[in-house]
């Protein structure tokens, strides 16, 4: 891929048809030629558009080896309109013929392996799951999500209802699976300046199950199936709050009780001072990671105001500055004054000192670990979006003119020599926001 991002190319044209039309000038080259412009098209799509340009073309393209394995496409939303931008072809878009919603105002909080999307069709209501390889029309691959969430007054009073935010969201399998788990961190429709909340649902649920769970600052969730499975849920503090399956057991089995992970505070780690804003949880090579996004010098927090919500404030509107990665290490420990010899496990976030070939795609609840060795020389690096909404808890409640999103801070950042490239303009600051989707077959 070139090292600089130019602004996005138009949309492919459409391949030619072989009944009845001239072949095109480029019809008679060389076959070793076609061959090594097939060799360089890593995108299966741009593979396919090559196949449609002439009869010789197709035969010489069958005769290279496959593309590498698919990486997540960029979904980006224009009033009702989508569009697919690809990392391998130099984030251009291409004209995908799959069934999207069509929806001006939805919002996008999520995706999942298999083309799954989390959308919330009115902003702060009427949540979904669709799936963009599937006929959107299709009650199978369309799933609604809950709106409220179930809490007890009192314990010997009924349930009463809240109505909810889903501001990001995971799957413990695949939701036409039976016994899916979903995750999420919401917010609440009458206290949108307080701490979020991790709540659990069923697929199919029609509201969040009452739960005895205190608010939570938590910045990232994902599901390991390491064993038997569980929930991550990272806190801004960098500690980890797991939750093991299953979630809802069977009648007449004990729940399983959730992990409080405490991490060593690691420092500045080289990061300059600079803010931290944003962390993400990524599993890779059976290792898991936290990436860490480092904004610019200048940046500055303010602190909340005495007698509000104790909830991090917006960050600043900064662009992305760099990256670090860190890998989380278990270490046993026997306490030296426990005279039974208890071994307690102490936890870190040990920084590394390069990507060593990952292809790290990173968005709340979605991220995701590549190999550059995989097919995709030179292509190492941390790709993100721009998610400074997750900051600001009102955007989703105001008016269409007054609800700003932003797209500018969206790119990659190299680790060698470290340096970020952006890939998309603004366009305007009120677009709907864009999520790495999961590439279609």
């Amino acid at each position: 891929m070139a090292d600089e991002f130019p602004p996005p190319g138009p949309p492919h044209p459409a391949p030619m048809a072989d009944g009845g039309e001239p072949p095109p000038p480029w019809a008679d080259l060389p076959i070793h030629i076609v061959r090594g412009i097939a060799s360089r098209l890593l995108c299966k799509i741009d593979r396919r558009f090559g196949e449609g340009v002439c009869r010789s073309w197709r035969e010489a393209f069958l005769q290279v080896g496959p593309p590498p394995p698919p990486l997540p496409l960029l979904v980006v939303a224009n009033a009702g309109e989508h569009a697919f931008h690809c990392v391998p072809s130099n984030w251009r878009t291409h004209p995908i013929p799959i069934p999207m919603p069509r929806f001006a105002h939805h919002r996008y909080f999520g995706s999942y392996d298999g083309g799954w999307l989390f959308l919330s069709i009115s902003q702060s209501s009427r949540h979904g799951l669709h799936n963009i390889n599937k006929n959107v029309n299709s009650k199978r691959f369309r799933f609604s999500l809950p709106d409220q969430r179930l809490y007890q007054i009192r314990p010997t009073t009924a349930e009463a209802d809240k109505f909810i935010v889903i501001v990001a969201a995971t799957l413990s399998c695949q939701p036409t699976e039976p016994g899916c788990v979903a995750a999420g961190i919401i917010d609440l429709h009458s206290f949108p300046d307080h701490p979020r909340y991790i709540a659990f649902w069923k697929i199919g649920d029609k509201s969040i199950p009452a739960m005895n769970q205190e608010p939570e600052v938590v910045e990232d969730l994902l599901y390991s199936g390491h064993g038997a499975g569980a929930f991550l849920f990272l806190t801004n503090g960098e500690h980890i709050r797991e939750f093991p399956q299953p979630i809802f057991p069977p009648p007449g089995t004990a729940k399983r009780v959730r992990n409080e992970l405490y991490f060593k505070p690691r420092g500045d780690d080289g990061g300059g001072g600079r803010p931290v804003l944003a962390r993400y949880l990524v599993e890779s090579r059976d290792e898991l990671l936290m990436v860490v996004r480092l904004g610019t010098r200048k940046s500055c927090t303010a602190r909340p105001r005495r007698g509000r919500s104790q909830s991090p404030p917006p960050p600043p509107p900064t662009p992305t500055s760099a990256f670090q990665v860190f890998q989380r290490e278990d270490q046993k420990v026997k306490s030296i004054n426990d005279i039974d010899g208890v071994v307690r496990v102490e936890h870190s976030w040990i920084k590394l000192a390069d990507l060593g070939g990952r292809m790290l795609f990173v968005g709340r609840g979605c991220s995701r670990s590549y190999e550059a060795a995989d097919g995709y020389p030179g292509m190492e690096g941390v790709y993100f979006l721009d998610d400074r909404s997750f900051y600001d808890r009102t955007t989703v409640f105001k008016n269409d003119d007054k609800r700003k999103y932003h797209r500018s801070d969206i790119g990659k950042w190299s680790g060698s020599p470290p340096q970020v490239r952006h890939c998309l303009p603004e366009q305007g600051p009120r677009k709907p926001p864009l999520r790495f989707g999961f590439s279609p077959k």
